[in-house]
C-alpha cells in the first residue's frame, strides 16, 4: 500500500525533475543568445521610480477590450477583437475615434483573430493569427476608414502570435513555433530561417512549450532592435535586427515558466520601445493569488538598451498593454476594468 508520505515524496521528485529540465532548457537558450545581464547586478534592485496618475483619453462603450495599443504621431492605434471592427485609431488629444477596419471573417477586408499591429511609415500591418496572414492598410482620405493595400500569407508551420518588421520590411515572427522561438520571414511570406531553436527544450511537454514561447514582440523606433518579453517569465530578449543575435536581461525578480496551471506566474506582458531604452509592463502575479487579474499589471520597468534597470513606475490602474510617445514623454495604457479605457501617463525625465 502506498502511504501519503510516499505520494508526497514522488510528487516532489517529479516537480524537481521538471524544474531542472526547464532550467536546463533556459540555460541552453541563454548560452546561444550571447550576453546575459543578470538582475542581481549591483544596484539593480535599487532603481528609482514614481507613482503615476492617469488622465483618461477615452472610456466607455466605444471600446471593446483592446489587447494592444500603438502610438503613431497624434493617433493611437488599437487591436480589439471584442469590437465589430477590430482595428481602429483614436486621436490621443481629443479622444475621438478616427477610423476603423476589419469585420470578423476570412475575406480580404476581414479579420479572424487579429493579435498585433505594426506601423511602417504610412502603412499599418496587422497580423491575423487565425489565418496566419498580414493585412497591409493605409489611411483613407476619402472615408473614415483604412484602405486595404494587400495581404501577405505567412508560410510557416504553425500559428504566429506576434510580429515586428525588420529594417528591410521582412517579418520577425513569434508564436507556437515547433522549430524555434522566432522565425525570420520574407516580405512575401516565405520562411527564411528559425531563430534560436529549442534544442533540449524539445523534451518538455506541450503545455510548458506553449508557455515558454508566448511573448510580446516590439521594435525600436529605428528598427535596429526588437524586444521579446516573456509572458510567463521575467526574461527579456533584445534582438539585433542585422545579426538576429540576442542579449538577455532579467527583471529585478528572476523567474522562469512554471508548469502548474494555477501557480503560473505572469511576467512581462508588453513593452514600449523608446530612443534610449524601453519600458516593460510587469505583472509578477500568480493565478491563485490574483484570480482573473494575473494577466494585468500595475508596474512598468524602465530599462536602457544595455539592460540596466533605470526606474520602476507604479501605475494607478491594472493595465494590459502600453505604448510610448517620445516627443512629449507620454506613456499610454489600456485598462479593462471597471470600464474599458485608454489612459495617459506623463513620465518624468
Amino acid at each position: 500500500m502506498t502511504t501519503p508520505w510516499q505520494l508526497r515524496s514522488a510528487s516532489v521528485v517529479v516537480a524537481v525533475t521538471w524544474v531542472v529540465t526547464l532550467a536546463g532548457g533556459w540555460s541552453d537558450m541563454a548560452r546561444a543568445a550571447g550576453s546575459v545581464l543578470d538582475s542581481r547586478q549591483s544596484g539593480r534592485a535599487k532603481a528609482a521610480g514614481s507613482h503615476l496618475a492617469a488622465e483618461t483619453v477615452l472610456s466607455g462603450d466605444q471600446l471593446g477590450m483592446p489587447t494592444q495599443i500603438v502610438a503613431d504621431g497624434d493617433e493611437l492605434l488599437l487591436v480589439d477583437r471584442f469590437r465589430h471592427e477590430a482595428i481602429y485609431s483614436v486621436d490621443r488629444r481629443s479622444g475621438e475615434l478616427i477610423r476603423s477596419f476589419g469585420r470578423t471573417g476570412e475575406g480580404p477586408r476581414e479579420l479572424k483573430t487579429p493579435v498585433s499591429l505594426v506601423v511602417s511609415g504610412s502603412r499599418v500591418a496587422v497580423l491575423d493569427a487565425g489565418l496566419n496572414r498580414v493585412s497591409w492598410l493605409t489611411a483613407s482620405p476619402q472615408s473614415p476608414g483604412f484602405s486595404l493595400l494587400g495581404t501577405t500569407q505567412l508560410r510557416i508551420e504553425s500559428a504566429a502570435t506576434g510580429f515586428s518588421l525588420s529594417s528591410d520590411d521582412q517579418f520577425i515572427i513569434t508564436g507556437f513555433l515547433g522549430s524555434g522561438r522566432l522565425a525570420s520571414v520574407s516580405n512575401t511570406g516565405e520562411l527564411i530561417s528559425y531563430v534560436r531553436g529549442p534544442g533540449s527544450l524539445r523534451r518538455l511537454p506541450p503545455d510548458l512549450l506553449s508557455e515558454l514561447f508566448q511573448g510580446s514582440l516590439r521594435s525600436s523606433p529605428d528598427r535596429s532592435r526588437h524586444i521579446l518579453t516573456g509572458r510567463f517569465s521575467s526574461r527579456i530578449d533584445v534582438i539585433d535586427d542585422e545579426t538576429l543575435q540576442t542579449a538577455v536581461t532579467w527583471g529585478p525578480v528572476r523567474f522562469e515558466p512554471h508548469a502548474g496551471r494555477y501557480e503560473t506566474r505572469f511576467g512581462y506582458l508588453d513593452s514600449a520601445p523608446m530612443a534610449d531604452g524601453f519600458f516593460a509592463l510587469y505583472s509578477g502575479r500568480t493565478r491563485s493569488a490574483y484570480p482573473g487579474r494575473a494577466n494585468y499589471a500595475e508596474y512598468v520597468h524602465e530599462f536602457s538598451w544595455a539592460g540596466e534597470l533605470r526606474a520602476i513606475h507604479r501605475l494607478d490602474a491594472d493595465v494590459i498593454t502600453i505604448a510610448w510617445s517620445e516627443p512629449d514623454r507620454r506613456l499610454y495604457a489600456v485598462r479593462h476594468d471597471p470600464v474599458p479605457a485608454i489612459l495617459e501617463y506623463s513620465i518624468p525625465p
